[in-house]
C-alpha cells in the first residue's frame, strides 16, 4: 500500500505519528544530557549537606584570647607611661619664643667666666616628607636618629625646637661650668653639637689655655 492508496483521514493520522516521533526524537536528544547535568547536581549538593551535617567545628581557643587581652592590657599600660612621661618632659622644655631663657643662657656665660662672640638663632631648613601626601595634610615628620640631631630637630620635624648657635671664649674649667650650668637652668637646654679649637694665643704663665668653642642648643 502506498500513501496514494490512503484516504484522507488515514494520511492526517499518519503525519500526527510521524511530528509526534520527531519531537520525540529531538526531545530525547535536546534534553536528556540537561537532565543528566541536573541529576548530578542534586547529588553533589546532596553530598556538600551530609559532610556540613557531620563537621565538628573546634571550640573556640580560649588561652589564646586570654593571652591577647592580657599583651593588650600591657601595652596600653606602656603606651599610658609613655604619654605621661612626654607630658612631663614638655613641661619642661620653654615656649618656642621663649627670651627669658635666651637672657638666662647669656647670664650663665657671664657668670662662668664665658667670653660670648656669637649668640644667633641656628637657621635650618625645615625638613620635608618624601611622600606625597593628601591636600591639607599637616602631620609632622618623624626624623630617623640617622638624620642627626639638629635635623632632628629641624621645623617640620615632630621634635622641632628652636636651635641657638653660640661661639665663646674660655678655659677649660670656665667651658665646664657653662655647660654643667645649663643642666640647672628652670628650663630643658640640650647641647646638641659641640666643636673646641684653641685659641693661637698662648696663655700667660701659671694661665690655663683659651679655647674657641661652638655650640649648638637645642631650647
Amino acid at each position: 500500500m502506498n500513501i496514494k492508496q490512503l484516504n484522507k483521514r488515514e494520511k492526517l493520522l499518519a503525519a500526527a505519528v510521524i511530528v509526534v516521533m520527531l519531537l520525540g526524537g529531538y526531545g530525547y536528544l535536546r534534553f536528556e544530557p540537561r537532565l543528566s547535568d541536573i541529576d548530578l547536581l542534586e547529588k553533589q549538593t546532596e553530598n556538600t549537606l551530609n559532610r556540613i551535617a557531620t563537621m565538628e567545628i573546634p571550640d573556640e581557643p580560649q588561652e589564646k584570647i586570654d593571652e591577647i587581652i592580657a599583651q593588650l592590657d600591657d601595652q596600653e599600660k606602656a603606651l599610658e607611661a609613655i604619654k605621661d612621661n612626654a607630658g612631663q618632659i614638655e613641661m619642661q622644655l620653654a615656649p618656642l619664643d621663649s627670651q627669658e631663657l635666651r637672657v638666662r643662657i647669656s647670664e650663665l656665660a657671664r657668670d662662668s667666666g664665658i667670653r660670648i662672640r656669637v649668640n644667633q638663632t641656628l637657621r635650618v631648613e625645615p625638613v620635608t616628607s618624601t611622600t606625597k601626601r593628601r591636600a591639607g595634610d599637616e602631620a609632622e615628620i618623624i626624623v630617623p636618629p640617622t638624620a642627626g640631631w639638629i635635623k632632628r630637630l629641624s621645623p617640620g620635624s615632630m621634635y622641632a625646637r628652636p636651635l641657638q648657635r653660640l661661639e665663646i671664649d674660655g678655659d677649660y674649667p670656665s667651658l665646664r661650668r657653662f655647660i654643667h650650668g645649663l643642666d640647672n637652668l628652670p628650663y630643658q637646654v640640650t647641647v646638641v653639637r659641640m666643636n673646641i679649637e684653641k685659641l693661637e694665643v698662648a696663655p700667660l704663665r701659671g694661665m690655663s689655655q683659651l679655647l674657641k668653642t661652638e655650640l649648638v642648643l637645642a631650647l
